[in-house]
C-alpha cells in the first residue's frame, strides 16, 4: 500500500520537551493554574470581609418587632376607643418591653453587639410576661409570646452576631 500523505513536516527550530518543566515555587503541580491564598491576596489583609448589607434573619426581627409593636399600639387605641382607658394602659405597661425592643430596632443598620444583646434580654423578659399573661387566662397573650420567641431566634443566628459585631467606620 502505498500512502498518499507526505510526512509531516518539522520546524528544526523547535525541539520537542522530553519532560515538562517546573512551573513556579507555589505551583506544585505543572500545567495547574495558581491561586493566590488568604495571606497573598490584598483583599484579605485584615480578615474577612464584614457583611455589608443587613441579613435577611436582622431584617426579619425588626419587622417582627415593629408588627407587634403596631399591633400592641391599635390594639391599646381599640379598647381605649370602646372607653377602657384603664386596660388600655395596662395593656401598654404589659408590653413596654416590646416598645422598646422596637425602638432599639431603629438603630439595626448601625449594628453594635450591646444592641443585639439588649433586644434578645428584653424580647426574653417580653416572653416571660407574655407567658404569665397567657397561663392567666388571656390568649391575647400568645401573639406577643410567639413574637418575643420568634426575635430572639432571629437575633440569636450567626449571621445576625456578624453583623452587629462587623466593625464600624
Amino acid at each position: 500500500m502505498s500512502n498518499d500523505f507526505p510526512p509531516p513536516q518539522q520546524n528544526p527550530q523547535v525541539t520537542p520537551q522530553a519532560h515538562p518543566q517546573p512551573g513556579p515555587p507555589n505551583n506544585p503541580q505543572p500545567g495547574l493554574p495558581t491561586y493566590p491564598g488568604p495571606a497573598q491576596d490584598p483583599a484579605y489583609a485584615y480578615g474577612p470581609m464584614a457583611p455589608q448589607r443587613m441579613p435577611g434573619s436582622v431584617r426579619a426581627a425588626r419587622i417582627v418587632l415593629w408588627v407587634l409593636a403596631g399591633l400592641v399600639i391599635i390594639g391599646s387605641i381599640g379598647i381605649a376607643a370602646t372607653g377602657d382607658s384603664e386596660t388600655a394602659g395596662a395593656a401598654v405597661g404589659v408590653n413596654f418591653l416590646l416598645m422598646v425592643a422596637a425602638g432599639l430596632a431603629f438603630r439595626f443598620p448601625k449594628g453594635g453587639g450591646g444592641l443585639r444583646v439588649a433586644c434578645i434580654v428584653l424580647m426574653a423578659f417580653h416572653a416571660l410576661s407574655a407567658l404569665a399573661g397567657a397561663a392567666g387566662g388571656n390568649p391575647g397573650g400568645l401573639v406577643p409570646l410567639l413574637g418575643a420567641i420568634a426575635v430572639i431566634i432571629l437575633l440569636a443566628q450567626g449571621t445576625a452576631g456578624a453583623w452587629f459585631n462587623r466593625p464600624r467606620p
